[in-house]
């Protein structure tokens, strides 16, 4: 992710070992590569247009993974879906794989993917992960995606929505939660994923029991949906709000 090569190197590690690893057999122009650092990979399908696509991928590093860059068999079951962009069967399948030794419960896997054309190119300038503080023991994991446009999207996950944790400016029990702000540091989106609290600037949420609650900063309106009733602070404004499947106004 600091824009160095990983400086991958063909390798047969990656193959058949055990009844239950048989999609090994089936990968082939494997290369390895070992590091601790945060990775950036690109998997991109030339189109005929020029418009070519690609998947972008970030993901946090950590001590003692292993990378590999290989191309598996094209996918049968996308290809007899109707109006893809490109020929599934014609091609083969851009393959990425991550695997490390010892748990993954304190080391796990994060990653963020955006798709991207030449014409519509990515809208992420930067991936971190900063550490997430929490007075509790558990896989606690933020990132922090900054947009080309400037705004800031704060992302946390947790495997136990009852542990109280703060990640910069976002604050939540939840088992996952995001924040964007603009450049400004206005607060423009909120939501609690499986959770019963989440605290940012200029924005509260809170509920009775775990549940799903968007807030929406659209055309200077805030909307809200949720999967629960809820009380939400906004600036100095309070909120009673009740379950809404639909994006609603808030009053």
């Amino acid at each position: 992710a600091d824009g160095s090569e990983l400086g991958l190197q063909p390798t047969q590690e990656l193959a058949f070992a055990g009844a239950h690893l048989y999609a090994y057999s089936y990968i082939y122009n494997k290369k390895r590569a070992v590091t601790s650092k945060d990775v950036k990979a690109g998997f991109t399908i030339q189109m005929p247009d020029k418009d070519d696509i690609t998947m972008n991928l970030w993901m946090k590093g950590e001590e003692g993974r292993e990378i590999f860059s290989a191309l598996s068999p094209m996918t049968e079951g996308l290809s007899r879906i109707k109006d893809m962009p490109y020929s599934i069967k014609d091609q083969p399948t851009l393959t990425f794989v991550a695997r490390q030794k010892g748990e993954a419960w304190n080391r796990p896997f994060v990653a963020v993917y955006e798709p991207s054309t030449l014409k519509e190119p990515s809208c992420i300038a930067s991936v971190d992960y900063p550490q997430v503080k929490s007075e509790q023991q558990g896989s606690h994991v933020g990132i922090r995606v900054a947009l080309t446009n400037g705004n800031v999207d704060w992302i946390l996950s947790s495997d136990e929505n009852a542990h109280h944790c703060k990640l910069e400016k976002l604050q939540v029990r939840a088992s996952y939660a995001m924040c964007r702000q603009s450049e400004k540091g206005e607060t423009l989106q909120a939501f609690l994923g499986n959770g019963t609290q989440l605290e940012a600037d200029g924005v509260s949420i809170r509920t009775d029991a775990p549940a799903d609650v968007l807030l929406l900063k659209q055309d200077g309106k805030w909307m809200y949906t949720a999967t629960a009733p809820c009380r939400v602070v906004v600036g100095k404004k309070k909120y009673t709000l009740s379950v809404s499947k639909e994006l609603r106004l808030l009053k």
